[in-house]
């Protein structure tokens, strides 16, 4: 499960944020925003991966807070404005820098919230993502949506090695709920199996991917927002073409990730629930849905998994009678032999 109890203070790199309500960030007055934090050392390839981001948003609109504008290379043809604070695209995203501090930064985001399906946040080199994270717990504008830790496949055994940051390294990589093997391509393949099996000691359990040209698709890293536009409850989010078509014969990037929706007609045991999805494999990286519990027929109730974290909580709105969960996982997640995918979801398609 997501961590629960947010720390009275935290220190971020160049921040210390204090609970008290007069340094909190202005909530939002539209559901919360999910937030998801991108790490890893230096070099790992965090910048390039938010680039391609931005430029395939797929009508995902993507608010980023980054470290450097000066690391971006932005298609010029997509920048509708740039102030020197913040930069505009015309596929709705917007990247703002955190020169002049994260809080500044992430405020202006909240100002405009509503304009926003997804907040990213580019951590430094050297920070715990974790920490940044707990900012999800304290804003009520705010909803944990992970960590993804990415990994210089050509590095990271060399830099476990060097005693004056293998423990950064390895806290981010404790931290993690995705990893991401990064820079395949710069390794051979021993180096390969070494640095998956040091990434299972680390962090026994926890979803890994890889990549060679951070060309991973947004749906895989920050889940599918096909929930919200099924059942047009969410976010203020403008009709969208082109996206992503969620089903169990869908391939994303080449045939590495699968996905799937499930659906029960029937209202749901909450522990059989709970008891499946604490128990999906690994091979699942994402899920996401609305679902129906029978001891509250009248509520509904939203469920996230990042990893290994999975949370439910009591949404508002009118009742629903099936219950719909969108699972996206690696090309090992079988779907319609596989009970422990399917649990207690009675259609598959």
């Amino acid at each position: 499960m997501y961590r629960s109890g947010a720390p009275s203070s935290m220190e971020l790199p160049g921040l210390h944020l204090e609970t008290r309500p007069d340094c909190m960030v202005k909530p939002s007055t539209v559901s919360p925003l999910p937030f998801t934090v991108i790490g890893g050392f230096l070099g790992a390839g965090k910048t390039t991966m938010l680039n391609h981001l931005l430029e395939n948003s797929r009508g995902t609109r993507f608010a980023v807070l980054v470290n450097d504008f000066g690391e971006l290379n932005i298609d010029e043809r997509l920048i509708t404005q740039h102030d020197g604070e913040t930069i505009a695209l015309t596929n709705g995203c917007m990247c703002c820098s955190m020169a002049d501090g994260f809080i500044n930064a992430l405020s202006a985001v909240m100002d405009r919230a509503d304009q926003f399906d997804q907040l990213v946040v580019e951590a430094s080199g050297v920070s715990n993502p974790r920490r940044i994270m707990d900012i999800a717990t304290l804003d009520p504008g705010l909803i944990p949506n992970g960590s993804i830790v990415l990994v210089d496949a050509s590095q990271l055994l060399d830099q476990l090695q060097d005693i004056l940051i293998e423990d950064a390294v390895v806290t981010q990589l404790k931290e993690a709920d995705i990893l991401v093997i990064n820079k395949t391509g710069l390794a051979n393949s021993e180096t390969l199996d070494q640095v998956a099996a040091v990434l299972a000691k680390i962090n026994p359990g926890c979803p890994t991917v890889t990549s060679d040209r951070q060309n991973l698709a947004p749906a895989v890293l920050l889940g599918s927002s096909e929930l919200q536009a099924d059942y047009g409850t969410k976010r203020n989010t403008p009709e969208k073409t082109g996206g992503e078509n969620v089903t169990h014969t869908s391939d994303h990037a080449h045939g590495q990730f699968r996905s799937c929706v499930l659906r029960q007609e029937k209202s749901i045991d909450r522990n059989t629930f709970e008891t499946w999805a604490e128990s999906l494999p690994a091979s699942v990286l994402r899920g996401k849905g609305f679902v129906v519990f029978s001891d509250a027929p009248n509520q509904r109730w939203l469920w996230q998994k990042v990893g290994r974290s999975s949370r439910l909580e009591p949404e508002k709105g009118e009742p629903i009678i099936e219950s719909t969960v969108v699972l996206i996982g690696t090309r090992t997640m079988l779907i319609d032999t596989d009970p422990s995918i399917t649990g207690p979801f009675q259609n598959v398609n």
